[in-house]
């Protein structure tokens, strides 16, 4: 497991090395204006998408094939790329949350209603894009599987104008803050169900 976890962070290096620019530019721009939250988001869409990257240069690479002759099972292929998108995932939603921090903190002040409730659309964005483009894939291959990828980045940037537009002042219930945990709770579940679907698909699966 070790070594696929580590083959896929040197194919990210190699290739998605121009997503960190990217990240780094969006950031830099959230800072300009009062309603940028579109460019908090963006992060985390490109760390969704690295699985499906890696995926499709696996089957250029025709490693796909070439798995089957090594000791892994298929419940490891799949795992191993739940566990880079986590990686990855977790790495753009704490920086897009520090660029948060300091937006609040060299603006109107930390509020922690806001601050969560933007942590909250952050973790969901990262979990729902995952969850939906994964089992497509590993079901029918990274070529079909673009067709999910661009309706999910079509339903983040509608989103993410969503939130912009009406500059994402939703208020938390009286009750507090847990209907924001409830909500990232079943955001985590279907990211957990996302990954049990994508390995009975891959599983049945003929390479």
């Amino acid at each position: 497991m070790k070594g696929l976890l580590l083959k896929d962070f040197y194919l990210s290096w190699r290739y998605c090395r121009a997503f960190l620019v990217i990240v780094a530019v969006f950031l830099a721009v959230s800072f300009v204006g009062e309603d940028n939250i579109f460019f908090l988001i963006y992060p985390i869409m490109i760390a969704s998408v690295i699985p499906m990257t890696l995926l499709s240069y696996d089957e250029h690479d025709k490693w796909t094939a070439y798995s089957g002759t090594l000791p892994y099972t298929r419940v490891q292929l799949v795992s191993a790329k739940y566990l880079v998108g986590l990686c990855f995932g977790a790495v753009a939603f704490l920086v897009s949350m520090a660029a948060t921090t300091v937006r609040m903190l060299t603006g109107e002040g930390f509020v922690l209603e806001q601050f969560a409730l933007v942590g909250t659309a952050l973790l969901v964005l990262g979990c729902i894009g995952p969850a939906v483009i994964l089992p497509y894939v590993f079901k029918y291959g990274a070529e079909k599987g673009r067709m999910a990828f661009y309706i999910t980045i079509g339903l983040f940037t509608a989103a993410a104008t969503v939130l912009a537009g009406i500059g994402f002042q939703v208020q938390v219930m009286g009750g507090g803050l847990w209907p924001l945990a409830v909500v990232a709770g079943v955001a985590v579940l279907i990211y957990l169900g996302s990954w049990w679907l994508s390995i009975r698909f891959y599983q049945k699966r003929e390479l």
